[in-house]
């Protein structure tokens, strides 16, 4: 046995029955000759994509902005080509190469060239509603949702009926009256309204910061100068629709900027109503998305009413006006005395127009407008959004003004340059030839410097995200898609400023308390950080043979080292590490014991136990790539249900293995993931008297589970995956990663396809549509928090007592721990990026015996989950009847 005194730790001096030692060589026989190591598994990986990783992260951070500020220019630019074509009496400089090189001529779209451009305006403005719709229809059929009041409901009809008003009076009113370096300029200019109501929703705190409210006040003058400054210099009438149609579209963002910490009661009021929409938004939104639809069309036929005394000629004219179709150049003819600049004109035959151009305009502007889209909240869910997102968004328009000065110089001096790319009827609403010195300095546009600095302090959040990584788009942004026309700026206004992770109450407790413990005899931390994740490793074994038993210590003894370096870089060097964690690793050996008779009182530890301290030393020495490095003797207890082995691993952390004893604790795999769960979070946390509920609570939201197979194989990367996951979504109670099976054989290679289809398609699936029905107990990471739920971890103890509970319970208790967190609430999910390798069976038996205890176990969960389905759709926002549906289906092709 291990000892006679449970109190007392002894060395472990030497094993009985252990492989026998290589004889003593002599001093001149210094010479080895090891085995070539073959990389496989996570190892081979890791050869591999390392050398990758650190270009792909570079490559990752240029592409991203690159993407985000060329799809944004493009989109921005197609927008003004296609308002440039919708004004009226505009006259544009026409290619005289195609006619005749000794003369000029003009062009001036007809009515019915104009008409083909409304549309696709008109259609621009549909796709990212219709986007809405499809997004909130899914997530209205397949999450749960709370049916909003009807004060909440008006409220947001409301609010969202300004901006489509707003839209159709910049596109068909204001921006064809412009050229294009004016219209891009005033696109700087639409955050009036949310400088407003985040200037007094500082908190008083906040307040007394004299810098940012002088900055504050600098932005409203900034912003609020482009209500009126064009409309006075222009002196045209319909200028004066801009203080309206910025109005209008600045008020969509109000919710972003509103704050309940605001001393104003109006303010702080609004603050508090916006959190009500969060449980009802996308069904609201399902319905809001075709009220804004109808509204712009309506706005945007009233308008065209207005300016052409008519609209019949967009309805009566439409298939006409998506076929080619007669443009009539002139030709112009300069008096050589004349004042004002007077010419005289001749009408020259009609050219006929290109159909397909609009089209193409179209299609352009809303896929890359998409890919903006995109690739901006790509940025912000691995956290490269201040080079990648904040930073092209900015830049958008300098670009875009750029890009168009050099396009109208060129088209001014030579009306053919892009005659091959574009028909030479068409090209953007330029300014004067002569305009660089007077468009800087007669006609202010100066001021759009000051528009474009106060935009960027006003959107100053996006520079500084706090969320965690992998957000979700709910977290990222306030609205579920992106606007029509001004994508760079609805980025960033949309873009969340109060992302912060969610976190208890003021009278829950201090999420950064920290308190001294009574430290157990297996942690060498002296102090306990609420905060911080914890991840217990708690591996089971039985039968593994020693190479795999090798293969799992060194995934856990490159866990030590890698928490060792976060460790170090954090107390050393002082930098906030957001990743770290603590960590333990626990290993539960089932029958390590070995009796001569049944009444025998003194058992011996069996070859597998021995073989698993042998193979401590040499995980060691592989990992840290040091002939024959040794970690020391284990300490051993003696304990009630059988003994314990601890050691310190080089990193400083525990490895602990308990040895089971069949004569005084159950066996088998679940009954020793009851211990460790008992063990773990009910022994060593919710027994302590020096921890409040909320503080027990707040730990347990950021302890997990590392449940692994003896044979595993994987690097730290795969947890922190699954810990990321786990962070962005409190409601996600398990996670798993992509299992590689390891082996040789015909019958190998079938489970590798077997694994894949399983992965790619059936996880992938229901991921997407629901969440993942079993998250396999080889490797996953479960929450300490979801486990302790009443109905999981207690029912998940229970005893089998019928044929269909040993079915249920023993011979596939990962799906069914899986099936109690989804009954209770919890979502589990599949990382396709987190992966393992662990061995699978290479002869038809075992393969055999495999195969009979998980289909059974499978088929009487997913069963259970069916016959409960109506309790578990009330209170699982992933299960939802379609998704019940789709699980009938699969049960029932799996029975045929």
């Amino acid at each position: 046995m291990l000892g006679n005194n449970t109190n007392e730790s002894q060395k472990y001096s030497y094993l009985p029955n252990s492989p026998p030692a290589e004889p003593k060589r002599r001093r001149w026989d210094a010479f080895n000759d090891p085995p070539v190591e073959v990389l496989q598994g996570s190892a081979e990986e890791t050869k591999i994509s390392d050398g990758l990783v650190k270009v792909a992260k570079i490559a990752a951070y240029l592409l991203t902005f690159i993407v985000v500020l060329g799809a944004a220019t493009i989109s921005k630019g197609t927008l003004l080509f296609m308002t440039s074509q919708i004004g009226r009496n505009t006259t544009k400089m026409y290619c005289n190469e195609l006619i005749d090189r000794n003369r000029q001529f003009v062009v001036q779209l007809p009515q019915i060239e104009r008409t083909v451009w409304m549309w696709m305006l008109i259609f621009v403005y549909f796709v990212p509603e219709f986007l809405t719709f499809l997004r909130s229809l899914r997530m209205s059929i397949f999450k749960r949702w709370d049916m909003p009041t009807s004060a909440e409901s008006w409220s947001l009809v409301a609010t969202e009926s300004l901006p489509p008003v707003g839209s159709a009076l910049l596109v068909f009113v204001i921006l064809p009256e412009l050229d294009v370096l004016k219209g891009v300029m005033l696109t700087n200019a639409i955050c009036f309204v949310p400088a407003v109501v985040a200037f007094f929703s500082r908190t008083p705190h906040e307040k007394s910061n004299v810098v940012k409210m002088s900055f504050d006040v600098i932005s409203i003058i900034a912003q609020g100068s482009a209500l009126v400054i064009w409309p006075m210099i222009e002196k045209e009438p319909t200028m004066w629709m801009i203080p309206i149609a910025v109005l209008l579209i600045s008020a969509g963002w109000w919710e972003n900027f509103v704050s309940e910490g605001s001393p104003i009661k109006f303010i702080k009021k609004l603050g508090k109503s916006k959190k009500k929409f969060n449980n009802s938004r996308y069904f609201l939104y399902s319905f809001i998305s075709i009220w804004k639809c109808v509204l712009f069309f309506v706005t945007t036929i009233a308008i065209i009413s207005v300016r052409e005394g008519s609209v019949d000629f967009m309805f009566e004219n439409f298939a006409d006006a998506f076929s080619s179709h007669a443009i009539n150049p002139t030709e112009i003819k300069p008096l050589i005395r004349g004042e004002g600049g007077m010419f005289e004109t001749a009408n020259h035959s009609p050219i006929m127009s290109n159909s397909l151009t609009p089209i193409w305009v179209f299609l352009i502007n809303v896929t890359f407008t998409y890919i903006c889209y995109i690739f901006g909240k790509f940025a912000c869910k691995i956290l490269i959004q201040g080079f990648s997102f904040a930073f092209p968004v900015n830049l958008t328009v300098p670009t875009t003004v750029a890009i168009l000065v050099a396009l109208c110089g060129v088209h001014n001096g030579n009306p053919c340059a892009f005659s091959t790319a574009i028909p030479p009827y068409l090209f953007f609403s330029s300014p004067p030839f002569y305009f660089l010195e007077n468009f800087i300095r007669s006609q202010h546009v100066w001021v759009w410097l000051l528009w474009l600095l106060s935009q960027i302090w006003i959107t100053i959040h996006i520079w500084q995200p706090r969320c965690e990584k992998l957000a979700k788009t709910e977290r990222l942004y306030v609205r579920p898609m992106f606007d029509a026309f001004l994508i760079d700026q609805s980025l960033a206004l949309n873009r969340r400023r109060d992302d912060l992770p969610e976190k208890l109450d003021e009278n829950d407790g201090d999420e950064g308390e920290t308190f001294e413990v009574n430290t157990p005899p297996m942690r060498n931390n002296s102090s306990y950080d609420c905060s911080v994740s914890r991840i217990y490793a708690c591996g089971t074994m039985w039968h593994e043979k020693f190479e795999e038993m090798v293969e799992f210590l060194k995934s856990v003894i490159r866990l030590d080292e890698d928490q060792r370096a976060r460790r170090l870089v954090r107390d050393e060097l002082g930098f906030e590490m957001p990743d770290y964690y603590e960590l333990e690793t626990h290993i539960y050996f089932d029958d390590a014991f070995v009796r001569l008779h049944e009444k025998d009182n003194n058992p011996k530890l069996n070859q597998y136990v021995k073989n698993l301290v042998l193979a401590v030393d040499e995980a060691t020495s592989k990992v840290h790539q040091i002939a024959n490095m040794k970690l020391g003797d284990p300490t051993k207890y003696v304990t009630p249900y059988g003994g314990r082995l601890v050691w310190t691993l080089p990193g400083k952390t525990l490895l602990i293995a308990h040895l089971k004893d069949s004569k005084k604790i159950r066996q088998k795999k679940r009954w020793s993931q009851v211990m460790y769960m008992y063990y773990l979070l009910g022994h060593r946390l919710m027994q302590r008297n020096d921890l409040s509920p909320k503080q027990k609570d707040l730990i347990s939201e950021n302890t997990y589970i590392l449940a692994l197979d003896g044979d595993i194989d994987f690097q730290p990367h795969a947890v922190h995956l699954l810990v990321d996951l786990m962070k962005k979504a409190k409601d996600l109670g398990a996670a798993c990663g992509r299992i590689h099976p390891l082996g040789y054989g015909p019958l190998v290679w079938y489970q590798m396809f077997e694994y894949a289809i399983g992965h790619w398609l059936q996880k992938a699936a229901e991921h997407t549509i629901g969440c993942v029905l079993c998250s396999p107990g080889c490797f996953s990471l479960f929450r300490a928090k979801a486990l302790m739920e009443n109905g999981v971890m207690r029912r998940y103890a229970s005893q089998a007592k019928l044929a269909r509970h040993f079915v249920q319970y023993d011979l596939g208790e990962d799906r069914w721990l899986c099936t109690l967190l989804l009954q209770n609430g919890y979502r589990v999910e599949y990382s396709a990026a987190s992966d393992s390798y662990t061995h699978c069976p290479e002869g038809f038996k075992e393969f055999y015996n495999q195969r009979r205890r998980w289909m059974p176990s499978t088929t009487a969960n997913v069963i259970d989950l069916l016959m409960n389905c109506e309790r578990t759709i009330k209170i699982n926002d992933s299960i939802s009847r379609p998704y019940i549906t789709y699980q009938i289906i699969l049960l029932i092709g799996t029975v045929l």
